[in-house]
């Protein structure tokens, strides 16, 4: 022991005797600072002198990766920075999802209630069907949808989109598909529950979520493909022929009686104002106690011909009529015709002009008593003149 610490000791003597190394000083020795810029500008020097990076590292002290290392150093570099100044994707928001339910009536009146129960309580849900069945009508379906839809508030969104099953094909239900502002997000088979759906959405799921449930076949067609179908199978031409039928059942003539001699009258249309009428911002139009003649602020320049189509003098009657007139446009007006298109058609093609029936409304405009008739204006009057027919004794 005693050697050890004399040994120790001579170790300590010779230490304090020596002098001490710049580099052990905790401030920069004016001999090493200069030495390290020498290092530093002979370096740099290097660097432009394109030596190999290595060495110049090597003479730095440091250990340096491979030129090929640091290039792709650079690169994966270069794409973080890009990262962290490419603007980041807006946050999706509730409000931006919508939640389409892909369901069909194969799936039974109990779970059809618990998806429109689930689609009342989830906002922005709604549920689709692909179409009604092959041959039913619209009404049936309506019926029944609504019936299911009894006592279910907030009565949800349901409607007949075969779109939404189309592409891609979508031939089972139940199917629930999530769509943000860009198109579809993800969807789901076999669930029925708009939430957890959602909750994929907001945690990062994307795509096809696969099947998670049972499903069955949809059991309507392509409502669009059906509608083609059923147009494809009617027959236009019977329908057309039905058409016809009913309006000649259900239309009715303002049938007048055969005028025995001439007569003339007048007609003053001038009427009166029992009240001030106004514009909507106020102001008043006509005061009540005016007058007004509809023929001074629109001229009549037609001649309107009254007769029964049924009868052949009376055509023949019209037929002068229309031709005496000069250039003023003729309005030929039947109050009655054969309740056939050919009837009509003959009697059109007689008058070359086409023939319309008298309404309500112009027999008691005009007052119209016999026929045939003509109504024409004369200065500020109408002009009602009755004529008798061709070859009437």
């Amino acid at each position: 022991m005693r050697a050890l610490r004399d040994q120790a000791a001579e170790i300590e003597s010779t230490v304090r005797a020596s002098t001490r190394p710049p580099w052990l000083d905790t401030k920069t020795h004016p001999a090493a600072q200069a030495a390290g810029e020498g290092l530093g500008r002979e370096q740099l020097k290097r660097l432009h002198e394109h030596l190999p990076l290595p060495d110049a590292c090597r003479d730095l002290g440091q250990s340096c990766p491979s030129r090929e290392a640091a290039a792709v150093a650079d690169r994966s570099a270069g794409v973080e920075q890009a990262k962290e100044e490419r603007p980041k994707a807006a946050k999706l928001r509730g409000e931006d999802i919508t939640i389409t339910i892909l369901a069909s009536r194969s799936l039974g009146e109990p779970q059809l209630k618990e998806i429109f129960a689930l689609a009342a309580g989830s906002p922005r849900v709604r549920v689709a069907f692909r179409g009604v069945a092959k041959d039913e009508a619209l009404a049936a379906f309506v019926r029944q949808i609504h019936g299911l839809l009894a006592g279910i508030q907030p009565v949800p969104e349901v409607v007949l989109d075969p779109r939404p099953f189309q592409a891609p094909l979508v031939d089972i239900a139940p199917v629930l598909i999530a769509s943000g502002p860009d198109g579809e997000l993800a969807r789901v088979a076999g669930l029925a529950d708009p939430q957890w759906l959602l909750a994929r959405v907001f945690a990062g799921a994307r795509g096809d979520l696969g099947v998670r449930g049972p499903v069955l076949a949809v059991s309507e067609p392509d409502l669009i493909a059906e509608l083609k179908r059923r147009l494809a199978a009617l027959d236009l031409a019977k329908l057309r022929e039905r058409a016809l039928a009913r309006y000649w059942k259900q239309v009715r003539f303002e049938t007048l009686p055969v005028a025995a001699r001439a007569r003339t009258r007048t007609i003053d249309p001038t009427i009166t104002a029992s009240a001030d009428l106004l514009l909507a911002d106020g102001t008043r139009l006509v005061r009540a106690g005016d007058t007004l003649n509809p023929l001074d602020r629109l001229p009549f320049t037609e001649r309107l011909v009254v007769f029964d189509a049924t009868d052949p003098r009376q055509v023949r009657s019209a037929v002068r009529l229309g031709r005496e007139v000069g250039t003023r446009r003729v309005v030929y007006l039947a109050t009655r015709l054969e309740r056939r298109w050919e009837g009509l058609a003959s009697v059109e093609d007689v008058l070359d002009a086409p023939v319309y029936l008298l309404t309500p409304e112009v027999r008691s405009r005009f007052a119209l008593e016999r026929v045939p008739a003509y109504v024409e204006a004369a200065g500020r009057l109408f002009r009602v003149a009755e004529v008798p027919p061709e070859g009437a004794p």
